[in-house]
């Protein structure tokens, strides 16, 4: 079982207490904590909590130099206001280099001389009306740290260069593809392996995504500019079962960071596979995509198909998750290729766009009873509780929505009752198995 950081360290000081009181011994301590991969003499809280500290106050530090200068700018003469803004995002980065190379530390004031670097790209393009393309600025910046950051494996220096990397690609977006993300993608994500960052790794993982939807908008818009149409969704089904995968091979790692990722992934792909439902749910949606879909040639087809077996052939290979979601991973891109083939014509039962929308609502029928049973088997309480939100949210939605009159609404609400009353009677034999083996064992001991 994987736990966020922050329970895991109120774990550890819940279990140092425990110690102190006598409750357990130091043995039993790493032990159970050894079971979220921590132990009891990890140092993270302090070490995070100093580092967090250290570098806010670096950050005031920048701005108050800043605003003073700033309160003085006009005043400074050029050469000196542009030697200055060069002396210091130096002598800051060597501060750093020096920590860093004798200490191991240093990260703090690395990161403050980047910020330092990005503000006088800025300010010395102001003092000689340097470049009208502001984008360009913001590129630099993002450059100009990349190298230190790999360098010195910082965590916080690749978010700085991914924060910034992320709003040069948003700006320059609108003029022309950004396909020098790949470099800072590819920088940062180097540092979370070499770091061992997991936290580092979601926020890669979370950018990739991006980026890939405002290619393929780059695709759509025919070289005029960025355009999303609903292709766009196809593609992002595909990169939710890709995620699926990662997950699932992430949690089998031995490297408990790629474990710790494995898990948030795994749970923010499930809500983005849940929202995915509810937004199909609705008929005006669904109807929407599928007449802006163009069939077989439609761009975000071929790229979520791409990503959809790609998904497939590393969950049959690994043999990754269980029989049910990998066996809906591999049927994905057959349901791609349907929806964009026959999705918007006439079928035998009528309105192609209302037998899509009854699909999508049986199929998040299930995937609440799936979740709902998933997280009782084994324990996961972020399953268990997704799949009860899932039904009452497609209870309420439909009562609103999809059938409008009384008798509907209450079938539904019917459906939903079993479900949940069903769940109840499954966790209550789960319950009472576990009780008569215990008191067997105890018996047996005896």
């Amino acid at each position: 079982m994987q736990l966020l950081g922050l329970l895991r360290r109120e774990l550890r000081s819940e279990c140092r207490q425990w110690v102190v009181d006598g409750d357990i011994s130091e043995e039993q301590g790493n032990r159970i904590l050894a079971r979220y991969d921590t132990h009891l003499d990890d140092d993270a809280d302090g070490s995070l909590a100093y580092k967090v500290l250290v570098t806010v106050a670096l950050l005031f530090v920048g701005l108050a130099i800043l605003l003073l200068v700033s309160a003085n700018w006009e005043d400074i003469p050029r050469a000196i206001r542009m030697l200055g803004l060069i002396a210091t995002t130096i002598t800051l980065n060597l501060i750093g280099i020096r920590g860093h190379v004798k200490q191991g530390e240093g990260s703090g004031w690395l990161f403050l001389g980047g910020i330092s670097y990005g503000a006088s790209i800025m300010l010395i393009a102001q003092i000689y009306h340097l470049g009208e393309h502001f984008p360009d600025g913001l590129f630099y910046w993002a450059l100009g740290v990349a190298p230190m950051a790999w360098l010195v494996r910082s965590r916080l220096l690749a978010l700085l260069m991914l924060a910034v990397a992320f709003l040069w690609m948003g700006a320059q977006g609108q003029y022309t593809p950004p396909w020098a993300m790949v470099l800072f993608l590819g920088v940062a994500g180097a540092v979370a392996l070499r770091a061992h960052s997991g936290g580092l790794l979601l926020v890669v993982i979370a950018v990739l995504v991006s980026w890939l939807n405002l290619l393929l908008g780059w695709v759509y818009g025919d070289g005029w500019g960025p355009d999303f149409e609903a292709g766009h969704l196809s593609l992002n089904m595909g990169l939710l079962a890709l995620l699926y995968a990662f997950s699932h091979w992430a949690a089998q790692s031995e490297a408990h960071y790629l474990r710790r990722s494995g898990s948030l992934v795994g749970l923010w792909s499930l809500r983005g596979y849940l929202l995915l439902l509810l937004m199909f749910s609705f008929r005006e949606f669904s109807e929407g995509y599928l007449h802006e879909l163009v069939g077989l040639a439609d761009p975000g087809l071929w790229a979520g198909l791409l990503a959809a077996l790609l998904a497939s052939a590393w969950v049959v290979v690994r043999r990754l998750g269980s029989s049910g979601p990998r066996l809906l991973v591999m049927l994905l891109p057959f349901v791609l290729l349907g929806i964009h083939a026959f999705g918007a014509t006439e079928t035998a039962f009528g309105d192609a766009a209302w037998v899509f929308v009854v699909a999508v609502n049986l199929l998040a029928l299930l995937s609440a009873i799936v979740l709902i049973q998933e997280g009782l088997k084994r324990g996961l309480t972020q399953y268990f509780y997704s799949g009860i939100v899932l039904i009452l949210l497609l209870a309420l939605m439909r009562y609103l929505d999809l059938f409008g009159d009384y008798l509907g609404a209450a079938a539904m609400f019917l459906v939903a009752a079993a479900v949940l009353y069903g769940a109840a009677r499954f966790w209550r034999r789960q319950q009472n198995q576990e009780a008569v083996s215990k008191t067997a064992a105890g018996e047996g001991q005896s």
